[in-house]
């Protein structure tokens, strides 16, 4: 790790706005100056949108970028202007809201710098109004750059029916070079070397994932709502820390606030990380942040499992069903319940709750272990012999899931139930494909669709056994779990309609090398008022 004297330098000059941190070191992945990283946007309302670039002045002074928002692509029919200064204090990004623009369109925009230069040629769309007959999203989820090529995003970004995009989260990952994965692959380098703990660490991490094209280009077609899961901040992250965090590299508050800074000036994100965004009255998209406003430590369940069946047995009567234990907080919770019934009061048809982590349960069937390669290691036998362990106690492995937190699941279940919503639940995080059917007291509530990872290895990465045969094993051992897919990389695609919901998964032949080629897909529905998948 760099020394402590030079960060807290860097910090002092970078707060004090008097270095913009343009290095010539960085130049071999981004330009040292001008338009860098291209544009993005996202939506905040009817009419209403953020558009962001980042400039670079060669002298690091701030500058002001011309804005201008048309609604034809030559950009003849310019109906908008603003200002926009980009400046050291948050490393050159600018973003600027927009409204009063025409609600549900298509339009087209770019930054001008005093010099004449001009960014990349921006397209988004804002939020319609009023009625809506039908919306297609796609979402995504962990995108570690140095395991493989973005071939998920080249790929929708050459689609044409895709009216926004959705990011559950591990947009980029935290740790050092050579720690996951342990080899980099040539060309997928990152920026810095070493774990990102302070602001310039998590600058550079996102400046070096949003140098990549297939990125640039999906956010310059699509608008993105995109929240954050645990890499943002560090692995298996909750309120007060992370699993991947230890004292030596300082105050937990301080890197969290870092990587929140860091977020909003590349995402955007919203100062309250959950919010409502109502698509005409078709769709209402609720972000949830189960990941770091209001959730409680992770329970250890090796822990229980090495104590035997006495550990097991207080672990099932513990904490693990404790109603005050919360993955949302209490905050949170309130809010969402109250959302939710004014989503359904409103007339919207149908409530996406977007959020991190998977809300069904997964067991660990007793053949599993058959599942393990001849070369396993030990970490991978230990973690198959736990879950078995654990299902056999009616106990699903992932306690940084939802399974970690059951009596949190059942009130925001009952929120769905209470409210007469009609929710698709959408999760990220766990790298692989799923499909949930989930009831409360015998009653279906919500189907949950688990996007599979961009670049970030699954299942495959530590068993050797058919994907076909995991499949069966897990649809076996998993009530509710409709099917899955823990073998293969992409992103998926939901298309809204009065009557129905589709939920597409596009698979990627690839990661290896630079390929839109895609294998066979699978798809789901969702009925109104069914509340529940059936595969198509």
């Amino acid at each position: 790790m760099r020394p402590a004297i030079d960060r807290r330098a860097f910090l002092s000059a970078t707060a004090a706005g008097l270095i913009l941190p343009v290095r010539p070191a960085l130049a071999r992945l981004w330009p040292a100056s001008g338009f860098t990283h291209g544009v993005a946007s996202t939506p905040t309302g009817p009419g209403a949108v953020k558009l962001w670039t980042r400039y670079a002045s060669v002298t690091g002074a701030a500058t002001t970028l011309k804005l201008e928002v048309a609604e034809d692509e030559a950009m003849a029919r310019i109906i908008a202007r603003a200002d926009a200064v980009a400046g050291p204090e948050t490393w050159g990004t600018v973003q600027a809201e927009l409204t009063g623009l025409p609600d549900g369109k298509w339009l087209w925009y770019r930054f001008t710098a005093p010099d004449g230069s001009q960014s990349t040629l921006g397209r988004t769309k804002t939020l319609p109004a009023g009625r809506i007959d039908q919306l297609k999203l796609a979402v995504f989820s962990c995108s570690n750059r140095p395991f493989g090529h973005f071939n998920a995003y080249a790929h929708a970004a050459a689609r044409d029916d895709i009216d926004a995009v959705i990011h559950l989260g591990d947009y980029i990952y935290e740790y050092m070079v050579g720690v996951y994965p342990s080899v980099v692959m040539p060309g997928r380098e990152i920026l810095p070397a070493d774990e990102i703990i302070i602001i310039d660490d998590y600058r550079q991490r996102y400046a070096s994932y949003r140098a990549d094209l297939a990125l640039q280009a999906i956010h310059a077609r699509f608008p993105m709502i995109a929240i954050w899961d645990d890499h943002e901040f560090a692995n298996d992250t909750w309120k007060g820390g992370a699993e991947n965090h230890q004292p030596a590299e300082g105050v937990w508050n301080l890197r969290r606030d870092a990587a929140i800074k860091a977020h909003r000036e590349w995402l955007m994100s919203p100062e309250r990380p959950w919010q409502r965004l109502d698509f005409g009255n078709l769709l209402s998209v609720i972000t949830l942040d189960t990941r770091m406003s209001g959730r409680d430590r992770q329970l250890d369940l090796n822990a229980a499992l090495k104590a035997g069946a006495d550990g097991i047995k207080a672990f099932q009567s513990g904490e693990w069903q404790n109603p005050a234990r919360t993955l949302l907080g209490t905050e949170q919770e309130a809010w969402f319940a109250a959302e939710i019934a004014a989503s359904v009061k409103s007339g919207q048809r149908w409530q996406l709750i977007a959020q991190q982590v998977v809300m069904g349960d997964i067991f660990t069937p007793k053949q599993a272990v058959e599942w393990l390669g001849p070369t396993a290691d030990a970490r991978a036998q230990a973690y198959v012999k736990g879950g078995i362990a654990a299902a056999q106690a009616g106990i699903a492995g992932a306690q940084d899931m939802w399974s970690g937190y059951p009596q949190a699941r059942r009130r925001l279940l009952a929120a769905m139930r209470d409210a007469g919503a009609n929710p698709i639940v959408i999760a990220g995080d766990s790298h692989n494909a799923w499909a949930f059917n989930h009831s409360l007291d015998g009653k279906p509530v919500a189907a949950e669709f688990g996007v599979q990872s961009v670049t970030s290895p699954g299942y495959e990465a530590a068993l050797a056994a058919d994907p076909a045969v995991i499949r069966t094993g897990l649809l076996q051992s998993s009530p509710g779990l409709q099917w899955c897919d823990t073998s293969r990389r992409g992103y998926l695609t939901l298309s809204f309609s009065a009557g129905e919901t589709r939920c597409d998964w596009v698979f990627m032949e690839t990661i290896k090398q630079l390929s839109t080629a895609t294998s066979a897909p699978q798809a789901a529905v969702v009925k109104f008022d069914k509340r529940k998948m059936t595969l198509a």
